[in-house]
């Protein structure tokens, strides 16, 4: 008993710390990867839409945004790349990360992308498939 109220304590004001990220959307751009001695990294954009509706005139609106996402591999498993190809839907979990740099004209740059630990596809909805071509009849030979 005593154990679980010593966890509790030394975790209290951390239980909404935990930075875990999932998001679904399409890889909008060819992926890079850059091979190093010991490991490879992956990256891309992936395009995620939200929606939101207003309160007051009930009208719903989508903004469209694009998010970094780069994911490392030991060069022994390169296999968790070959999902990753522009235009499929895929769900990424990872960990949301600062990335920093000095700009060729030294000024300081920043952005967020977001860490994978795993990026799977994912079936599309059968709204968003293409039509299938209608079958053709068949000639007769006379």
């Amino acid at each position: 008993m005593e154990a679980n109220n010593t966890n509790r304590t030394a975790n209290r004001g951390n239980n909404n710390l935990v930075n875990n990220t999932v998001v679904r959307g399409f890889i909008a751009t060819e992926p890079a990867i850059h091979n190093f001695a010991e490991a490879s990294v992956i990256r891309f954009a992936l395009a995620v839409r939200t929606k939101s509706t207003s309160k007051k005139s009930g009208e719903t609106t989508s903004q469209s945004s694009l998010i970094t996402v780069e994911k490392w591999a030991k060069n022994t498993n390169l296999t968790s790349f070959d999902a990753i190809k522009k235009g499929r839907l895929v769900e990424v979990k990872g960990t949301l990360k600062p990335n920093e740099w000095t700009a060729a004209d030294g000024s300081h740059r920043s952005r967020i992308i977001l860490g994978a630990r795993s990026v799977k596809e994912v079936a599309r909805p059968a709204s968003q498939m293409e039509p299938k071509a209608e079958a053709q009849p068949e000639a007769v030979a006379s």
